[in-house]
């Protein structure tokens, strides 16, 4: 069977193979607006500013994440996940939740403004907390086309990013990223409603809904709170003991050091997901098992994306953006060697959430959380910025045992492809520290 007819079916192999292609599409033009975005901003603001902008970030996208009540993984993971009584719930749920979120920022601003010693984030964050009531607002359509693998049709929303550069060039301060962070969610939400074929979403309740809804959700806001300290974390750390201009450099680092992760975290949650979903239970289908099997080739093509980054990192930082922000090169190749040991166990999380296990993937995600922050403290303490690069990379190693012990009931774990990722891991990390050893003696100069 040629590629093509695979491609072309309408069996669930097929619609794996094309949400995956389709996902990487979608990833890879949504991070190139990203980074044409950050590449104009760094033009136009000082790195400080660019790091108080990095501040703003961070709590934008922890109101993205927050704003969901595993509402999503509720409507993929559900019998009822296409019935308008169901999806009606969780939308007026998922309203609720956001409009609660923004009272929250708006009560918080002026806390969050004192611990940083940065006054002007007591006026920038109810302005940002916006985020959280328009993403409040997207049609469920938006997780029922995940559901049926129909993510082809998402990409389109990505363009809400375009007008945020527009913004930016127009208007170059930090307003402009918390503004035009706003309009990329608006025009989610109106998309969503406009664009994607599905339920027509209404405020209603049902109480059986409620209850099942509630009963899955009632660990996910712990996860999704675990989740933003696994992803940002570093950052929010980092601000209180590194400078603006430290942190910009950190921020433009990560941004490019993290694209592997967040490339394989985006498959497994928007395709591997929803395929162990509909798994029958106690059951493996074949094409369970070969999407399984391709966990293999997936972490090691993004191993072999993070040595890229690791070898060349220091002269892509360079050529992309001005001599002010030339030592986030140095911090590109702590980071992208840092993320070789998260990309092996990235694969299993969506293992319990597809059961129905919520309660089971929220300990994973807040053990996963609560030791990465803990390495992430005394890194930054005892190390500096140095030490937070780094501390990703020790935190999945003393995960990793945990995991196992979390997920062996499912019994998907793979010891010869983990060990053959862990040795191609360790190949990367040997040749880039024989071959960038300047560059190491120069970040240990620079930020040590």
């Amino acid at each position: 069977m040629s590629v093509f007819s695979r491609l072309g079916g309408t069996g669930l192999r097929a619609r794996a193979a094309r949400s995956t292609i389709f996902t990487i599409v979608g990833f890879g033009g949504e991070n190139a607006l990203r980074l044409a975005g950050n590449l104009v901003l760094t033009r136009l603001l000082f790195p400080e500013a660019f790091g108080l902008m990095a501040l703003v970030q961070v709590v934008m996208m922890g109101l993205i994440m927050f704003s969901d009540l595993g509402l999503r993984a509720a409507i993929i993971q559900s019998e009822r996940g296409a019935e308008p009584a169901f999806l009606n719930t969780a939308w007026t749920l998922q309203i609720g939740r956001g409009c609660i979120l923004w009272l929250a920022t708006c009560l918080l601003a002026s806390p969050v403004a004192t611990f940083y010693q940065e006054p002007d984030l007591a006026l920038m964050l109810p302005v940002a907390g916006l985020t959280a009531v328009f993403s409040g607002f997207e049609s469920t359509r938006l997780a029922t086309a995940n559901r049926d693998l129909l993510l082809g049709r998402l990409t389109i929303l990505t363009l809400g990013l375009m007008v945020t550069i527009s913004i930016a060039l127009y208007h170059p301060s930090v307003w402009a990223l918390v503004f035009g962070g706003l309009v990329a969610p608006f025009l989610k939400a109106l998309l969503s409603h406009s664009i994607l074929p599905g339920n027509v979403d209404r405020l209603a309740f049902e109480s059986t809904a409620l209850r099942h809804l509630l009963n899955f959700g009632r660990y996910i806001f712990l996860s999704t709170l675990a989740t933003f300290l696994i992803s940002h974390g570093d950052r929010a750390i980092l601000g209180k003991f590194a400078s603006l201009t430290e942190l910009a450099l950190y921020n433009i680092a990560f941004f490019l050091a993290s694209v592997p992760l967040l490339l394989i975290n985006k498959i497994a949650g928007d395709v591997l997901f929803p395929v162990l979903s509909k798994a029958p239970p106690g059951q493996m289908s074949s094409a369970v098992a070969e999407t399984l099997r391709s966990r293999i080739w997936l972490t090691l093509g993004m191993i072999l994306l993070c040595a890229v980054l690791a070898f060349g990192g220091d002269h892509l930082i360079r050529v992309l953006y001005d001599p002010r922000y030339e030592t986030a090169g140095l911090l590109l190749i702590l980071i992208a060697l840092a993320q070789l040991p998260v990309l092996i166990e990235s694969t299993y999380g969506p293992m319990p959430l597809a059961a129905g296990h919520s309660g089971r993937f929220a300990a994973f995600v807040v053990i996963s959380a609560l030791i990465r922050v803990i390495v992430l403290y005394f890194a930054a303490s005892f190390y500096g910025i140095i030490g937070v690069a780094l501390a990703p990379a020790v935190a999945s190693l003393l995960f990793y045992p945990i995991m196992l012990l979390l997920t062996r009931r499912y019994h998907q774990w793979d010891l010869r492809a983990d060990l053959v990722s862990a040795l191609a891991c360790g190949v990367v990390i040997i040749c880039v520290v024989l071959f960038k050893a300047d560059a190491f003696q120069e970040a240990l100069k620079v930020f040590g």
